[in-house]
């Protein structure tokens, strides 16, 4: 009799404009209704704005702007998905994306999280996987918190 893995990762998927993302499920720390943004200037393209949560004016990222390297349009965007930073030396302890739709939690294998063939390169990706018929990013979490600060 064969033995099958029975490891299960607890994983958040994030839908996002085009993508969908993927983080362990201890990096989310709430999701919220859309807030105000207060912009900043000087930023660069995919610093959305900054919202204040529980008492912390927290920046706000267009993850897909800065994988991409081009802004996108993140006014659609009904959610708002709060990061626990993972770097310990990052000055950005949390930081939100905004996010289009309800964050789900699944539980997925280590088989499935192959990565997909012509993928989009990017310093902020680890990787992008399949998952049914769409499209998730695994971030590279301490480049982009590097990338905020």
């Amino acid at each position: 009799m064969s033995e099958q893995s029975t490891d299960f990762i607890p994983c958040m998927l994030i839908p996002l404009q085009q993508h969908y993302l993927l983080l362990p499920n201890t990096t989310l720390a709430e999701v919220i209704p859309m807030p105000t943004l207060d912009k900043i200037s000087g930023k660069p393209q995919y610093w959305v704005g900054q919202c204040e949560w529980h008492s912390w004016k927290i920046p706000v990222i267009d993850l897909e702007g800065l994988v991409q390297d081009h802004p996108s349009n993140t006014t659609d965007a009904n959610k708002l998905c709060v990061i626990r930073g993972i770097n310990d030396s990052s000055s950005v302890s949390v930081y939100g994306l905004p996010c289009y739709g309800v964050p789900q939690l699944i539980h997925l294998t280590e088989s499935a999280l192959q990565p997909i063939e012509d993928a989009e390169d990017s310093e902020y990706l680890h990787s992008q996987i399949q998952i049914g018929n769409n499209i998730a990013y695994i971030p590279n979490l301490d480049n982009i918190e590097a990338a905020l600060n």
